[in-house]
């Protein structure tokens, strides 16, 4: 049997590409295949965005914040995000409510394999799995990433990489309504290291240690750091409900472009995060539409899409930054929150700022590094 669209991966990018594709009227009668590795649930993630009420996932918004702070303080100011939320949507909730719907679907086939090969031809993709069996599609979504595609890239190659304990304490001593999006009170060490902390209830917070860095510590260093970071904050009796760890492309590299004729990325295979942040569920369900659309005007030619704006450019210069100098992040985003609202911060982070608001953006940092960065970019090619 042949598909129409085959999603390799039902984590969150490939989970709203599916549901994305069988609600647009005009594919009703197109058939998508799903295939997903075994153990593959993802339940034990996580995702974070920032939007205003009325977000078409906010049904599944478990905990929200109106406030956060970027600092290096410990008397740190909290700053209200209004008319945002920050919003945090557990695994299990996310695949609860939409494991179902795929697997029940009468468009899809969800399929739990590994891929272990893919033959593009001129209008198909054979798509070989483990147990020995292949699968056709006329187009392909491959949501796998390996940190192989970006070696050998001419752009800065670094990882959000981290760490996170979830931890209950026996007194109250959180705020559930305050985020702190980034804590560089840590000792930087020559990186750009932060503790980002989002509480739960009054007893339960997920404190996570972070870099902006080219490499990862080993597992014991990020620990022992939230250990200490508790000890510094005088919570000493608490116990460990969960942990999670992650690794998060930080690239200019354009890693949307196809694989082949008949494969597309998607996720943070596609480049999907943004590079300066890390931050990948809003711009997921933007690009599942952009996706989509193309579908719709041209069901059996793969999506071009192209995403080198001034965004992406404002991304490359800082980390460019990042790049040549590690520990000088805490003092950008430091100033940047410093001297800047924070609800133009996050429109600036979604892209969705005008060329004046990003002169302002810029503006709040000293400009020189910045431009010195286009100049050897202009020069060496963008």
């Amino acid at each position: 049997m042949s598909y129409d669209f085959a999603i390799i991966g039902a984590g969150a990018a490939g989970t709203l590409l599916a549901v994305e594709l069988v609600n647009r009227p005009s594919l009703l009668a197109k058939r998508v295949l799903i295939i997903d590795r075994e153990g593959g649930d993802y339940r034990d993630r996580t995702w974070c965005f920032w939007a205003e009420s009325g977000h078409s996932l906010d049904f599944l918004v478990k905990y929200r914040y109106t406030h956060i702070a970027v600092s290096d303080q410990d008397d740190k100011q909290y700053a209200s995000i209004n008319p945002f939320t920050y919003n945090r949507i557990e695994g299990v909730d996310f695949h609860d409510h939409f494991r179902p719907i795929l697997k029940n679907h009468p468009q899809i086939d969800f399929v739990q394999d590994e891929v272990v090969g893919i033959d593009s031809k001129k209008d198909v993709a054979r798509i070989h799995l483990s147990s020995g069996v292949s699968k056709l599609a006329k187009i392909c979504f491959d949501s796998r990433f390996t940190y192989d595609r970006l070696k050998g890239s001419k752009y800065p190659v670094l990882q959000q990489h981290f760490i996170g304990l979830e931890i209950e304490t026996n007194e109250a001593v959180f705020d559930s309504n305050k985020a702190d999006f980034m804590d560089f009170s840590v000792t930087q060490k020559g990186n750009t290291r932060f503790m980002y902390v989002l509480p739960t209830s009054a007893t339960r917070a997920l404190f996570e240690y972070t870099l902006f860095s080219h490499n990862p510590l080993k597992e014991s260093e990020y620990e022992q750091a939230i250990h200490e970071y508790l000890a510094l904050k005088e919570i000493t009796n608490y116990k460990v409900i969960s942990r999670e760890k992650g690794s998060i492309p930080m690239s200019s590299h354009p890693l949307w472009r196809p694989l082949s004729s008949r494969v597309l990325p998607i996720g943070l295979n596609g480049g999907w995060a943004k590079p300066s942040t890390g931050f990948a569920f809003n711009r997921s369900l933007q690009r599942v539409k952009q996706i989509a659309d193309c579908v719709e005007k041209d069901p059996e030619r793969l999506p071009r899409l192209k995403f080198k704006n001034r965004f992406w450019l404002y991304d490359l210069l800082l980390l460019d930054l990042l790049d040549r100098n590690n520990g000088e992040g805490s003092k950008l985003f430091i100033r940047l929150f410093e001297k800047r609202k924070p609800q133009l911060i996050l429109q600036f982070l979604d892209e969705k700022t005008n060329f004046s608001q990003d002169l302002s953006i810029l503006a709040a940092n000293r400009p020189i590094p910045f431009i010195k960065a286009f100049f050897r970019w202009l020069f060496k090619g963008f």
